[in-house]
C-alpha cells in the first residue's frame, strides 16, 4: 500500500517502547533503530527485533517511515529537538503532552497514545487496546490509523484536548484505583489478613462497571448515608490519619455525588 508505514525508529526502550517494538515486529514492520540512553536496555529490544542499537540521538537515521518518541513528558520535547527526521512523520505517545511540541521538528507530526497501563515483564493485549490517533496532517492521521489497525481493533482519533481527558480519567480509573488496592493490602498486612481474600470483591466490581452506568453499582456505608459504621471505620483509622483523610474526602463526594445525581 502506498504510504504504508513499514520502517519505525524507537526512541526510548522503557515498557511502552518495549512492547511497540516487540509487537509491531511480530506484525513484521522493520524496527530500523532502537534509541536508548541506557544500553542495557536499548540492546536487549534491539535484539528482539534484529534493530541497530544506538546511543546517541544525533546517529538516528533519516531513512525510516515513522519516529515513536516512547519517552517520559518532561522529555519529549528536549529528546525531539535531537532528531532530523528530514519531514518524516514523528509522534510522542504521551496522553498528556499537547502534538504541537513536534511542529518544529518535522513537518509531519502526532501522537500515537495506547490507553493503557505498561510493565516490562507482564503481556498486553493490543488486539484490545485502544489507541488514540492525531496528526497535523489528514494524510498523516491515515497512516497513523493504517498502523494503529495492524495492532489494534480498537483505534480512534482524538484532538489533544480529548486526549488530555482520556489521560486524566485513566489516573482516576487506574492509577488511583491501584493505590487504593495498595491502602486495603497495607492496613490488611498491619493485621496479619492475606489481601488475596479481597480478591473476589475486586473482580466483581470490575465486572460490575463493564455493564454501564457506572454508579449504579455503588454499595457500601457512604451510599446509604450510614453514618455510625462510617464513624467506626473513621476510628479504626486512628493510626493512620492520612487514610482518614481519603475516606472522609471519598464517602462525602459519594454523599454528595448521590444526593446531585440519584
Amino acid at each position: 500500500m502506498p504510504g504504508e508505514i513499514m520502517g519505525v525508529v524507537i526512541i526510548g526502550a522503557g515498557n511502552l517502547g518495549t512492547h511497540f517494538g516487540i509487537e509491531f515486529f511480530r506484525k513484521g514492520i522493520e524496527i530500523i533503530q532502537v534509541y536508548d540512553r541506557t544500553p542495557g536496555i536499548g540492546k536487549i529490544l534491539a535484539n528482539k527485533t534484529g534493530a541497530e542499537y544506538i546511543s546517541d540521538p544525533g546517529k538516528i537515521t533519516q531513512e525510516a517511515d515513522l519516529y515513536i518518541l516512547s519517552v517520559s513528558d518532561s522529555v519529549i520535547e528536549k529528546i525531539a529537538k535531537k532528531i532530523k527526521p528530514n519531514k518524516k512523520l514523528i509522534v510522542h505517545c504521551s496522553g498528556a503532552v499537547p502534538m504541537d511540541v513536534l511542529k518544529t521538528v518535522s513537518s509531519n507530526y502526532g501522537v500515537f497514545y495506547p490507553l493503557q497501563t505498561f510493565s516490562l515483564h507482564k503481556p498486553v493485549l493490543f488486539g484490545k487496546t485502544p489507541l488514540c490517533i492525531e496528526a497535523n496532517t489528514k494524510r498523516g492521521e491515515q497512516r497513523l490509523v493504517e498502523l494503529g489497525n495492524r495492532i489494534s481493533g480498537n483505534v480512534h482519533v482524538f484532538n489533544s484536548e480529548q486526549r488530555r481527558i482520556l489521560h486524566l480519567t485513566a489516573v482516576f480509573a487506574n492509577n488511583f484505583t491501584n493505590f487504593m488496592f495498595t491502602i486495603a493490602e497495607d492496613l490488611l498486612q498491619k493485621y496479619g489478613i492475606p489481601f488475596s481474600l479481597l480478591m473476589p470483591i475486586i473482580k466483581q466490581t470490575t465486572t460490575n462497571v463493564t455493564h454501564g452506568a457506572v454508579f449504579k453499582h455503588q454499595t457500601g456505608p457512604a451510599i446509604r448515608e450510614d453514618f455510625k459504621v462510617m464513624k467506626k471505620h473513621i476510628q479504626l483509622l486512628g493510626k493512620d490519619p492520612e487514610y482518614q483523610e481519603i475516606y472522609e474526602v471519598l464517602s462525602k463526594n459519594i454523599i454528595k455525588y448521590q444526593k446531585l445525581h440519584g
